[in-house]
């Protein structure tokens, strides 16, 4: 069984980005940097303070309205330690992730699925169309949500919205998100409904 651990991104990760945004640009409030990350306000504030903390960085009031966050020395030393700290995690999360992904395949062959949906534009979406291509199974389509900011085409097909899943016919879809793979399976379920489309995870 797969260490599924793996497949949850790190703090270490969170830090490095913020790091290495705050290199770039000292002066960016925690609002934007909540909303480059697509983190929590909370959780930024508590990131920046705990950097404080371990003298990552210092904070300077520019003026009354401005304050900026620059790193320390012994911040860009960490900053290096984490990238290399990234490396590791993410080979060793690559070859976790194609491995667990590989065995849902054959469990899927074994159900007798034949044709498939991607139903996740994300990274793990990728390494499961370079391990579909050691099974007999086709892709046919892969969709998404509607409000999600994505390209119209990827691996020759055209992205589709995930109420069209109906109008490809495939045997099933596997979720290839891992992030908000619950509302994902609820939307599915109340779209599928009656109709007889398995549904797989690559996280489970």
């Amino acid at each position: 069984m797969a260490n599924l651990d793996l497949l949850k991104p790190p703090q270490e990760i969170r830090e490095l980005n913020l790091l290495q945004e705050l290199e770039k640009n000292p002066v960016i409030s925690q609002r934007e940097l909540s909303n480059k990350f697509g983190i929590a306000l909370g959780v930024t504030n508590a990131c920046l303070k705990r950097m404080v903390r371990r003298g990552w960085i210092r904070i300077s009031g520019l003026n009354r309205r401005k304050i900026g966050y620059f790193l320390t020395p012994k911040g860009f030393a960490e900053k290096t330690k984490l990238t290399l700290n990234l490396i590791s995690w993410t080979i060793q999360h690559y070859s976790t992730l194609k491995d667990h992904i590989a065995r849902r395949f054959l469990e899927m062959e074994r159900e007798g699925v034949k044709r498939i949906v991607f139903y996740g534009v994300s990274d793990e979406m990728e390494v499961a169309y370079v391990t579909l291509q050691g099974v007999d199974i086709t892709l046919i389509g892969i969709i998404e949500d509607e409000e999600r900011g994505r390209p119209k085409k990827i691996f020759g097909f055209e992205l589709k919205d995930v109420h069209q899943i109906g109008e490809l016919n495939p045997d099933a879809v596997l979720i290839t998100s891992i992030i908000g793979k619950e509302e994902r399976i609820i939307k599915l379920r109340n779209i599928l409904n009656s109709l007889t489309i398995r549904i797989y995870d690559i996280s489970e």
